[in-house]
């Protein structure tokens, strides 16, 4: 049997990823940049393990590459391989617009590409709701829902929704692939990054919160769907990966009470982001580092979103993991952290 193949391995997503496949007994060769950390992937591999890492160093080949560059993917993969594609930037950074594109997008056509010319077995893609069309108000939104750029998406929304259409491409070309796109991922990670942040605040006894409200899942069922539909015939398919639809407050209020912490109790309006907003860029400007807060994000806190998980539930039975569970287990791992 051929090794599994997965990108974005040192990353929040792709880390857990193996580490759930390493569980179920796969050979694992994850792609990394030569430069890249494996702290993240190290504290995450130390929860799935503890201090037994004999399927770590067993079963697990880190191989140095770049999905960037073309050839080295290529010679990388193998025939009749099954391939994960996690690697991804996350951003809302209007100054790294051109590096989302670069990665996102020219990094997604490369792997299908590879992924084409070495006949793989399967690729499973983890795309993003940001790649899926919102419904109109008041409504759900599904897999159905067309993207559409005149609602003006952020930068991050449009290098998803073109890297999906490099695997639909590829998918025309024969390739057997299918996609997820999860809500937002909660779970144990770098906290000082992406959905980590909500429990590094909830920890510090973060005041703010917003009216707006968003989909959650936990990583531990994003990995395991991505695992099962790679296991399935399922294939020329996108499935929304998403726990549950919750107001922001309620969020924050579920994990500021796992912590024994104090709730959020200001109520951020639409004036007051866009002033903290503007603040950070100016903090940027002046100091070179990236802002907590950009317009993008600051915008986003507003909406008021909703996503169905029916057709993963009917595709494989899938049942997600309930968000209080999700918080509990991760203030867990953050205090042992």
């Amino acid at each position: 049997m051929q090794p599994i193949f997965v990108t974005g391995a040192t990353g929040f997503l792709g880390a857990h990823l193996v580490c759930a496949l390493l569980q179920k007994g796969y050979l694992v060769e994850a792609l990394k940049r030569p430069q890249s950390s494996l702290n993240e992937f190290t504290f995450i591999s130390g929860l799935y393990f503890g201090q037994d890492q004999s399927l770590v160093v067993k079963n697990l080949k880190w191989v140095d590459g770049d999905i960037t560059e073309y050839d080295s993917i290529e010679e990388m993969l193998q025939k009749d391989q099954t391939v994960y594609h996690c690697a991804a930037l996350v951003s809302f950074h209007q100054a790294e617009r051109e590096k989302l594109f670069l990665i996102n997008i020219k990094g997604t056509e490369n792997i299908v590409n590879a992924c084409l010319a070495k006949d793989c077995k399967k690729l499973v893609y983890a795309s993003s709701t940001a790649a899926i069309g919102q419904a109109e108000d008041n409504l759900i939104t599904n897999e159905t829902n067309q993207w559409d750029e005149k609602e003006y998406p952020s930068n991050y929304s449009i290098s998803k929704y073109y890297a999906e259409l490099e695997v639909w491409r590829g998918i025309e070309e024969g390739l057997d692939a299918v996609i997820v796109n999860p809500s937002m991922i909660i779970g144990p990670c770098d906290w000082r990054k992406a959905t980590g942040r909500f429990f590094s605040n909830g920890y510090k006894n973060f005041p703010f919160y917003t009216n707006g409200s968003n989909a959650f899942v936990y990583v531990k069922d994003v990995a395991k769907a991505m695992i099962l539909l790679a296991e399935s015939s399922v294939s020329q398919e996108r499935f929304l990966l998403v726990s549950e639809n919750i107001m922001l407050r309620d969020f924050m209020n579920t994990i500021a009470d796992a912590f024994g912490k104090k709730r959020p109790f200001i109520k951020v309006n639409p004036m007051m982001a866009e002033i903290a907003w503007r603040c950070f860029c100016l903090v940027r400007f002046v100091s070179g580092t990236k802002g907590l807060i950009t317009k993008e994000s600051a915008v986003s806190s507003f909406k008021t979103v909703q996503y169905s998980n029916q057709k993963i539930k009917d595709a494989l039975a899938f049942e997600f993991t309930p968000i209080k569970i999700a918080i509990e287990e991760t203030v867990a791992s953050y205090i042992k952290n």
